[in-house]
């Protein structure tokens, strides 16, 4: 009887600790996914607020300054890049300067660390003043490195070091970066000065698409229209119309 007590007992403190967890305040449940993300002690939690808080809150801190990632990333993206350098340079000793400067912007551009970031679900912890599938793809790739900032800040180039190679470079499949193509524009106007091919790129803005403001770019070859794409910015509209003409191109 006294052990169908204690094991009821037991149960019912199961029952509140698991009630507790789903009830924690919004600090409290950033603290707990935080620390599950991280694996180890926080000592400055304000570093991590700052580094999930994006500039659309418009939040000041007690000086007046602006409270939000974008400086934290600018040091995250440095501090990356080293990390990267030093990882590659330990592993690949057949490989010269310009081989690890290939493979090292393979793995720190844009797309790469967007998909690094989505994987871990970083979105989830953002703070801003709208939905976050309001936000670019970019959010994920800059929540990434602004992470990466606030934890070197935090806790030194050790931890920091640590938690790239175990959270960042673990989730890198060397063998498919080594075949990605890092720019479809580059590529393509490297293939055309190798084939004396005139590569050319018309973009403008278009107004028409839910009164914001879109850039349709269109490309051509010696003067015949390949493609064209339609992206939010000039950088990616040109981007996305490279990588539909090298695939209709069939460059290897």
């Amino acid at each position: 009887m006294l052990a169908f007590y204690l094991k009821k007992s037991k149960l019912r403190v199961l029952g509140l600790k698991k009630l507790f967890k789903s009830n924690k305040n919004p600090d409290e449940q950033f603290v707990y996914n935080l620390r599950a993300l991280l694996g180890f002690k926080i000592k400055n939690i304000l570093l991590y607020k700052k580094a999930f808080t994006h500039r659309s809150t418009n939040l000041k801190d007690k000086e007046g300054f602006s409270f939000n990632y974008e400086r934290l990333e600018f040091l995250g993206d440095s501090v990356l890049g080293t990390i990267i350098s030093n990882y590659l340079y330990s592993r690949y000793n057949d490989y010269n300067e310009g081989d690890l400067t290939k493979l090292r912007s393979k793995i720190i551009n844009r797309y790469s660390l967007n998909k690094i970031g989505f994987s871990l679900k970083l979105h989830r912890l953002v703070k801003a003043s709208f939905r976050v599938n309001g936000l670019s793809d970019d959010i994920h790739g800059n929540l990434l490195e602004a992470l990466v900032g606030a934890i070197y800040v935090d806790k030194g180039y050790k931890i920091c070091e640590n938690f790239v190679i175990k959270k960042i470079i673990v989730r890198i499949n060397f063998s498919d970066i080594n075949k990605s193509i890092i720019s479809y524009k580059a590529a393509l106007i490297e293939w055309g000065q190798k084939e004396k091919k005139k590569v050319k790129f018309k973009t403008k803005i278009n107004t028409e698409l839910n009164n914001k403001n879109y850039f349709y770019s269109t490309l051509f070859i010696d003067q015949i229209k390949i493609a064209y794409a339609i992206d939010e910015s000039k950088k990616k509209a040109e981007e996305k119309v490279s990588k539909i003409s090298y695939r209709i191109l069939e460059i290897n």
